[in-house]
């Protein structure tokens, strides 16, 4: 990706100005090797070399695949192929010095062999739809900081976006544009002052905000990275490596790590929470499709159902993976449903809500009088 392209994406990213980002491709990979065996040696590197990169993508942790589990998941990883291709590529590869000839290998793996993989060595399973980060680069060359952005690309940027598109994290970078140089310095994200950082985001209504700070000293690079989520926590991460490339790679894990935490969970069939929520504002069934079918994609979740509607008020019973705390930052990444801080309208024990819409179909459980969480149907979806 050269430096106009990135320059592009970034000014597309601004404009569209949307919070969760759907990732396409989870499961698939294409990988870039040199023709210097036979082509079973040249398959069984290419799924080994995918497996991993898709396994990290959809877990959002790196580390941990790593060691035993890494070596066995690329034992198995031929039987979860679904289809892969090979192709010749235009250019030559280097090998030990040599130019050579090189083949492009895409994989794509079932998606069920990937998530239960995951899911019997207790890692979560990250979902496609995935916030968005706002990405503040400083770097110092030579006692200059300067930050980088769409109108000031820099190879430090370049390298994030293709670490970042890796593991599946969706970054932004600022315009760098006459607004940006007013309302934030680079020693305003050289030194972390989240609260200039907050402000200055505010403008590109990101779900989370991150700031790295790098420096080239005698040829070694050094860098830190700051992480700041809509909750108002933040987290560090030192970074350092022998190129930008290496920090770039290091950052991008970071981020996703931190993103999976908050907003993925571990899949156990064996153990179910359930809960229910409200929704009010649903006043067709046009919107009430739309709802249940929202919620059916939210990654956390494993099923919903209607339980019951009173007015524009609808009762859902939802099955999650992980805490009632991962349901609410997973919905939030979207405006379609928002939190409602009024008092939720009781409803009766017998497991109905008032009277069903017509021709709705309402499974009859119990509905607690005060519903877990409430929200609003907005009506609008980003």
């Amino acid at each position: 990706m050269n430096f106009r392209i990135l320059i592009v994406l970034f000014s597309v990213f601004f404009v569209s100005l949307a919070n969760a980002v759907p990732v396409s491709n989870l499961y698939r990979a294409d990988i870039k090797l040199p023709v210097v065996g036979s082509d079973d040696q040249l398959l069984d590197e290419a799924f080994s070399q995918a497996v991993e990169q898709v396994l990290v993508r959809v877990s959002g942790d790196k580390k941990a695949i790593s060691g035993d589990l890494l070596k066995q998941a690329q034992s198995d990883a031929p039987t979860w192929v679904a289809q892969h291709s090979v192709v010749s590529l235009p250019q030559l590869l280097p090998v030990n010095g040599e130019l050579v000839a090189g083949k492009k290998v895409s994989v794509i793996f079932y998606r069920e062999s990937i998530d239960r993989f995951l899911s019997k060595n207790n890692l979560p399973v990250w979902g496609n739809n995935r916030p968005s980060v706002l990405v503040w680069a400083v770097s110092e060359d030579n006692g200059v900081r300067s930050i980088s952005g769409a109108n000031a690309p820099s190879e430090l940027l370049n390298d994030l976006a293709t670490s970042a598109a890796m593991v599946g994290v969706p970054i932004y970078a600022p315009l760098v544009d006459s607004v940006d140089k007013s309302a934030i310095s680079p020693s305003d994200i050289w030194g972390f002052f989240e609260s200039s950082i907050k402000q200055a985001s505010k403008r590109y209504q990101t779900d989370a905000v991150a700031a790295m700070r790098v420096t080239d000293y005698a040829g070694t690079v050094s860098g830190t990275l700051l992480v700041l989520l809509d909750d108002g926590t933040s987290q560090r991460f030192s970074l350092n490596g022998d190129s930008l490339q290496a920090l770039a790679d290091q950052a991008s894990s970071d981020m996703a790590l931190v993103l999976s935490t908050r907003y993925a969970a571990v899949r156990n069939v064996a153990v179910e929470s359930r809960l229910m929520i409200q929704v009010s504002g649903i006043n067709s069934y046009l919107a009430l499709n739309k709802v249940q079918s929202y919620l059916e994609q939210v990654g956390v979740v494993r099923d919903v159902f209607v339980v019951g509607a009173k007015g524009d008020l609808v009762t859902f019973s939802v099955a999650i993976n992980g805490s009632k705390q991962k349901l609410i930052n997973s919905i939030s990444l979207s405006s379609l449903l928002q939190i409602d801080n009024t008092k939720p309208i009781a409803t009766k024990s017998n497991g109905v809500a008032g009277e069903p819409m017509v021709g709705e179909s309402v499974n009859q459980v119990d509905v607690p009088a005060e519903p877990i969480e409430t929200f609003k149907y907005s009506g609008v979806q980003q």
